[in-house]
């Protein structure tokens, strides 16, 4: 095998010219001077450029799923955002696999959001032993995401020299502010958390009501109260322990009354070290899925607005607020490292019947006057913008006093 002595960034080094034969060995050092040389002064070769045309927008998704599915500044994300962004992988193959990457337009992103929309994407799961299919629909929300993960493959291409540029950079969401429905609006009232708990519960459904209660009472994530199991429970301090996600902070929660009601209940009726098991698994946590549809079901049984497991973080916030905590005090109770904003814009609320018992201590006028201050028979006057003067025996004396 003939090596070419080759200078790469000032350093001299050698290259294989993977053959044997001189005369093909000079050609290929004359062609590697050259695209060095056009390289060095800014101009693309021919081959690059028509890899760069020809690369497929799935061949980018496998790169970028080999390279661990890393942000735009190349640090490694969590875990269960790397499950997320996996399974919308499969979905932008199917529509967009074939497709050369450096073609796209926005025009596909409208055709993707079309196809999404009209259950183009056929969704196949195990579940007992058996392969069950779903047309799926993505809705704005879900596109957006969904097209969030391809412009970042984009970018790592971009990154690593096969694309030029990204053809999808500056493309608008379709989801409008106003669309977004927040967890606040999938919340239960006092009220409908103790009908869902009993429902399940004269079911026989114990451990899924045990579940609801917990997230409501503790305001975790549902992903952060699966995993847990009896040893995170300190009696002594009445304090949870817990992993956080999303970078949380505080990795505790405390054990107020009605959540210790709740533990002692759920201790009694233990059968695993996991505070929640599977049914047909004692080492198993219980499947999300299912908590999510038993919840559902409940919700539309009882004829009570929708609930998700999220919503009821929202009621441990709310319950927070109405009991007199500030904004940052509710976001490090629950561990949300972006402090009050969030709580204020996403989680934050106060019902109605808390609403109008607090406007019911406004008062607009001034109290009545007390005994030996203003004279029988005045009253106060209101000044524009509010404000309250009681002047009527200061202008009396004042008159008596320009009088003498």
């Amino acid at each position: 095998m003939i090596f070419a002595r080759v200078r790469v960034n000032g350093r001299r080094t050698y290259r294989s010219t993977n053959t044997n034969d001189p005369k093909a060995a000079r050609a290929w050092l004359k062609k590697w001077r050259s695209e060095h040389w056009m390289l060095a002064h800014g101009i693309e070769p021919k081959g690059v450029t028509l890899h760069r045309e020809r690369v497929t927008v799935g061949e980018l998704l496998d790169a970028y799923e080999r390279a661990g599915f890393p942000t735009r500044k190349m640090q490694q994300k969590a875990a269960r955002t790397v499950v997320v962004e996996g399974r919308f992988l499969n979905v932008l193959r199917v529509f967009f696999g074939d497709m050369p990457a450096a073609a796209l337009t926005l025009g596909d992103c409208d055709r993707y959001l079309d196809w999404r929309n009209s259950g183009g994407y056929v969704a196949t799961w195990q579940a007992h032993g058996k392969t069950h299919t779903r047309k799926t629909r993505g809705g704005k929300r879900g596109v957006d995401l969904e097209l969030t993960v391809l412009g970042n493959a984009l970018n790592l291409a971009v990154r690593r020299g096969e694309l030029k540029c990204n053809p999808l950079a500056g493309r608008g969401r379709y989801t409008l502010a106003s669309e977004i429905r927040h967890c606040r609006e999938i919340a239960p009232t006092p009220e409908g958390l103790q009908q869902i708990e009993l429902w399940l519960r004269t079911r026989g459904e114990n451990t899924t009501a045990d579940l609801v209660c917990f997230l409501a009472f503790s305001g975790l994530r549902l992903n952060e109260a699966l995993p847990l199991d009896w040893e995170a429970v300190d009696w002594g301090e009445a304090l949870l322990h817990v992993t956080r996600e999303k970078r949380g902070i505080m990795p505790w929660v405390p054990i107020l009354p009605e959540m210790e009601t709740l533990l002692r209940g759920m201790k009694a009726r233990a059968t695993s070290h996991l505070l929640f098991p599977a049914a047909h698994d004692p080492d198993t946590p219980r499947n999300e899925s299912l908590i999510r549809r038993r919840i559902q079901a409940a919700c539309k049984s009882l004829g009570i607005g929708h609930v998700a497991p999220h919503g009821l973080r929202s009621y441990f916030v709310t319950q927070c607020r109405q009991s007199g905590l500030t904004d940052a005090e509710i976001a490090m109770l629950i561990g949300d490292k972006s402090g009050p904003a969030l709580i204020a814009q996403v989680y934050g609320d106060v019902r109605p019947d808390h609403l109008l018992a607090q406007a019911r201590r406004i008062r607009l006028t001034a109290s009545a006057p007390k005994a030996g201050g203003s004279s029988p028979g005045s009253s106060p006057v209101c000044m524009p913008g509010g404000t309250e003067a009681r002047h009527d025996s200061h202008e009396a004396a004042a008159l008596h006093a320009v009088a003498a």
